[in-house]
């Protein structure tokens, strides 16, 4: 017999038995289901309720920050029907669709999309409100951005002057367009006759759109507006910040132009949090390697570096740590230029030189705000250097940034720049250092029998080569590029008694990565090729991001 989903509220330790009861009595007065009455009451979250009702169905739990919608698939269900069902089909895998829903017990609405596709329906849980804003953002939003392009650049060719309600409209629609397609950047690009509009999606640029030349002035002194910017002087650079809320979600959004021969270029960069800052093990590290990290972290001293260039997702990493191990107990304080995201209970503060705030004076002066954790968004002197150990090594936890190719080059940065050997053999307790891969697109990717050469790549970095390899393709879905999403690799040095004793003797890269690597240390090229085997990306990929071993 079923469970009651009060009753498994109550095993899994989300309520105690009177809650249940109190719940009980209130559900049969009012009529509102358990689950509900439990989250008004503000006794259980949604996820809470999630966790019961899968626990209760069997159905799988939905990690909604990294569905991979298809948007094709959706084209041949009416909204109509997803919107009475309240069931939203987000993938097609053969002849099964994954659909999400609140209510797995819905045999009705599941019965309904296999009678309407042809196909057998797996059901994920998924919380209500996630999936009214995405049916409203791929059934309406996404399919009427381009058609408004369309139309206001259309009319504006027709007319002697760009009209400005337009313009302002163009500049949304740009943006959300960004937001629908998952964009980190938009660059607005003037050429001779033309602006080009290109995305980057994946760490790729893409172009997506042509317009003439008339727009380009409009359209960057718009943005300049929304960014609060000077839009007096467009011979020099700028940077502005925006807070934008659109039909697409909400984004905090930076802007720089900088001017150029033809006109000023505009680049924003779209700030997504959830994007950002999630949950360690969603990043991509090795099981190991996440064990190794979340250790580390949790040291209530010594100094942590992320390296990599810029792009490469250290901010990501440094700001999943800090939520980690953030709580009521302990006082975080960051330095940060800019900051990315505001996190609740953190004190945040970002550096300004014009007003002589730096890295280094921030630094000195939250010295004396009793920290437990500082986070200092990079080190990039030796006064921040020698600050950053000073603290690490009298009972404070330091996360920052370098910008190396690998882990063991941070050491050899930080005593380029002049700091004591032996306080950075003391306080120094782990180096990661990270790149992004692109991930092989579910929907196109086609497997290919592995040639010798690629064997004896895969044996001479100490793994066994897989049979066949995946290749990208290229599809709707990918944007043509044969690959969708990102995940990220990992090269960590933990600092042990054997590496303290390379560092405070000045050795030399190489004999401190060889000296890694016997620790158990597993170099980017090698991080790269076990997605490979996993078939998580490419081996073209691992070569293109990536300088082999």
């Amino acid at each position: 017999m079923k469970k009651r989903i009060g009753d498994i509220l109550v095993e899994l330790g989300f309520i105690g038995s009177d809650q249940l009861m109190m719940a009980v009595e209130e559900s049969k007065k009012t009529g509102v289901l358990m689950g509900d009455v439990l989250i008004r009451l503000d006794w259980i979250s949604e996820e809470q309720l999630q966790m019961a009702i899968a626990v209760q169905s069997g159905a799988k739990i939905l990690d909604t920050e990294s569905a991979d919608i298809d948007q094709e698939l959706l084209a041949t269900i009416p909204k109509k029907f997803v919107d009475s069902h309240g069931i939203f089909p987000f993938a097609r895998d053969n002849n099964t669709i994954k659909a999400a829903t609140s209510n797995p017990f819905d045999v009705i609405a599941r019965d309904e999309l296999t009678r309407l596709t042809g196909c057998r329906v797996e059901t994920y849980i998924a919380p209500k409100e996630w999936i009214t804003k995405v049916i409203e953002l791929y059934y309406e939003t996404a399919l009427t951005i381009d058609a408004d392009i369309e139309s206001i650049t259309r009319t504006g060719l027709a007319e002697d002057t760009v009209d400005e309600n337009r313009i302002v409209k163009l500049a949304d629609q740009l943006i959300e367009k960004g937001n629908v397609l998952g964009a980190s950047d938009i660059h607005i690009v003037p050429d001779a006759n033309l602006v080009r509009i290109y995305y980057r999606i994946d760490g790729v640029l893409h172009q997506n759109y042509l317009f003439p030349i008339k727009f380009h002035k409009s359209l960057a002194t718009r943005f300049k507006i929304m960014g609060d910017m000077d839009i007096s002087n467009p011979n020099i650079p700028h940077d502005g910040r925006i807070k934008f809320s659109g039909s697409t979600g909400e984004l905090d959004i930076r802007v720089s132009t900088f001017p150029t021969h033809l006109g000023e270029t505009v680049v924003m960069r779209l700030l997504v949090y959830n994007k950002v800052v999630g949950e360690l093990a969603g990043l991509g590290f090795e099981k190991d390697d996440l064990a190794g990290f979340n250790k580390n972290i949790k040291r209530p001293y010594g100094l942590i570096l992320a390296t990599g260039p810029t792009g490469s997702g250290k901010t990501s990493t440094l700001y999943s740590a800090l939520m980690k191990i953030n709580s009521p107990d302990i006082n975080v304080i960051t330095i940060e230029d800019p900051i990315e995201f505001e996190i609740p209970t953190i004190r945040q503060t970002a550096v300004n030189p014009k007003a002589g705030l730096t890295f280094g004076n921030a630094l000195r002066s939250a010295m004396r705000q009793d920290p437990d954790v500082i986070l200092v968004g990079e080190i990039r002197d030796r006064e921040t250097a020698d600050l950053a150990l000073r603290a690490s090594i009298t009972g404070h936890l330091v996360l920052s940034t370098l910008h190396t190719n690998d882990a063991a080059s941070a050491i050899n940065r930080l005593l380029d720049l002049g700091v004591n050997t032996g306080i950075l053999a003391s306080s120094l307790s782990m180096i990661i250092a990270q790149r992004l891969l692109r991930k092989l697109c579910k929907r196109c990717s086609v497997e290919a029998d592995i040639t010798p050469e690629e064997k004896e790549i895969f044996i001479k970095n100490g793994l066994n080569p897989p049979d066949t390899l995946l290749k990208p393709k290229g599809c709707e879905n990918c944007y043509n590029s044969g690959y969708k999403g990102r995940a990220g690799i990992f090269e960590i040095i933990y600092v042990d008694r054997a590496i303290e004793e390379l560092i405070f003797a000045g050795a030399l890269h190489s004999t401190i990565e060889d000296a890694a690597v016997k620790s158990g240390t597993s170099l980017l090229f090698r991080q790269g090729l076990k997605k490979v085997v996993s078939r998580i990306t490419s081996l073209e990929e691992i070569f293109r991001v990536v300088a082999d071993a």
